[in-house]
């Protein structure tokens, strides 16, 4: 990547240090547009007052300037300095007697110890470091999609790590509190709000200001919860329960799920949407199986890679498929570590440990029943469109797995989201989205 320097003093130290990147040292801010071609830039601007630009220029030019959207603009100012961050472009504040230079090299110190967290050498991998890299830059809020165990939360907290938010890092998984809880914790109450409310209580969007609010199983989200966060996001403020008193915040929110989600209102879902990354599972990126287990390893103490195990315990964890995901392939790191030898329980037991994956006569049912349907579908050329197509298998599906489960466990409903994988609340969503009803179990609409 190329990375042009204006209005520095000096960048020797840059130099020396990043052997890397290609570094371009412009003296004249304008002349920076000679540089486009395309490619993606960092185009760092130094608008302190030990600067040689003329800072009353400098906003104007990267107004214009940044239509461009090939290139990144990074500005440092001065510590007391209210020019903000926009989008595609990253200000920096130079604390008191630290040279701009300095400050930019802090910046990208804090950049690759963050990205550096996201282990792997996969276009996948690396695809994901770049996303964060672009999110710093334009502070978005991010919804993050992917299986249970792909690290998702471990991504809301690189993404935090990697952004200049002066505020901390709050994470709450909505499917480990009851919805009447729900709204004070986040939201806080005030004294007398209700029963045993004997003094006023902050709630975690206070904690989150300035900084980040990671929603853990965002479909989990009560709807009339759904309606306050979206006044939060939209506006930057909310009331307390119980309370008049109107509170202000500045937060970027992190939503996860590895569901669905057609129960979060279309409104919110935009707005937490604004950019969106999916983490694909362990086992379409095995190539990264090694990198992983060296990470694990090292954090372990042991001094010893993935290299230096012997050839077939290599194989094994190179052919396995993982419906774990990461945490699996760390939890098969430590009990090798503790055992010496390999302890895949998925495979020792011909089962999967984990209820959410498909044993392989289920796979075959499956398969033979997709085959068979499209063949009667496409031999009557009336042929729907693939996206109706799709989402109507899906909810027919959905609707009969679910109601035939539930009369297995003759609707014992805490049995029954055990076994599907969901949580107690989420089934109890989709029995009302699917109007299921347990004296006419056939009766139900599964559009």
């Amino acid at each position: 990547m190329e990375l042009i320097f204006t209005g520095f003093p000096s960048i020797d130290l840059i130099k020396k240090i990043n052997t890397s990147d290609k570094i371009i040292e412009n003296k004249d801010l304008y002349a920076a547009g000679n540089y486009i071609d395309g490619q993606r830039k960092i185009l760092f601007i130094d608008a302190t007052n030990v600067s040689a630009l003329d800072r009353s220029k400098v906003w104007d030019f990267v107004k214009n300037f940044r239509k461009d959207l090939s290139f990144k603009i990074l500005i440092v100012q001065d510590e007391l300095e209210s020019k903000e961050s926009a989008q595609g472009i990253l200000t920096i504040k130079r604390q008191k007697n630290e040279s701009s230079e300095k400050c930019v090299i802090e910046f990208g110190k804090k950049m690759r110890e963050a990205l550096s967290l996201i282990v792997g050498n996969s276009s996948h991998v690396k695809t994901i470091r770049r996303n964060v890299f672009d999110i710093t830059f334009s502070g978005p809020h991010v919804l993050i999609l992917g299986e249970t165990g792909t690290g998702k939360n471990l991504l809301a907290s690189v993404i935090h790590k990697a952004s200049i938010r002066s505020g901390e890092i709050v994470s709450l998984n909505l499917t480990t509190l009851p919805e009447s809880l729900l709204e004070s914790e986040l939201f806080g109450h005030a004294k007398g709000a209700y029963t045993g409310a004997d003094s006023s209580r902050e709630g975690l969007m206070a904690k989150a200001d300035r900084g980040h609010f990671f929603l853990d199983e965002i479909g989990e989200l009560p709807l009339p919860i759904q309606a306050k966060l979206l006044n939060v996001i939209e506006d930057g403020k909310y009331h307390v329960v119980g309370g008049l008193e109107e509170k202000k915040v500045d937060i970027k929110f992190i939503s996860a799920t590895n569901r669905d989600l057609s129960f979060i209102r279309k409104d919110l879902f935009y707005r937490l949407a604004e950019d969106m990354i999916e983490l694909v599972p362990l086992r379409n990126r095995k190539d990264d199986v090694p990198a992983l287990v060296d990470f694990f390893l090292k954090n372990l103490d042991y001094d010893m890679k993935f290299g230096d195990l012997p050839t077939e315990i290599q194989s094994k964890l190179m052919d396995y498929n993982y419906p774990g995901n990461v945490r699996e392939l760390q939890n098969i790191t430590k009990r090798y570590l503790s055992k010496g030898e390999l302890d895949l329980q998925a495979e020792k037991n011909n089962v999967s440990v984990y209820s959410n994956s498909i044993s392989n006569r289920a796979y075959q049912i499956i398969d033979d029943s997709v085959t068979d349907m499209i063949e009667k579908i496409t031999s009557t050329h009336d042929l729907p469109p693939l996206v109706e197509l799709k989402e109507k298998i899906l909810s027919k599906v959905e609707v009969e797995y679910v109601r035939h489960v539930l009369n297995i466990f003759k609707w014992d409903k805490q049995k029954a989201a055990a076994k599907l994988g969901i949580s107690y609340r989420y089934l109890n969503k989709l029995v009302i989205k699917y109007n299921m009803d347990r004296r006419a179990p056939k009766k139900e609409n599964s559009s």
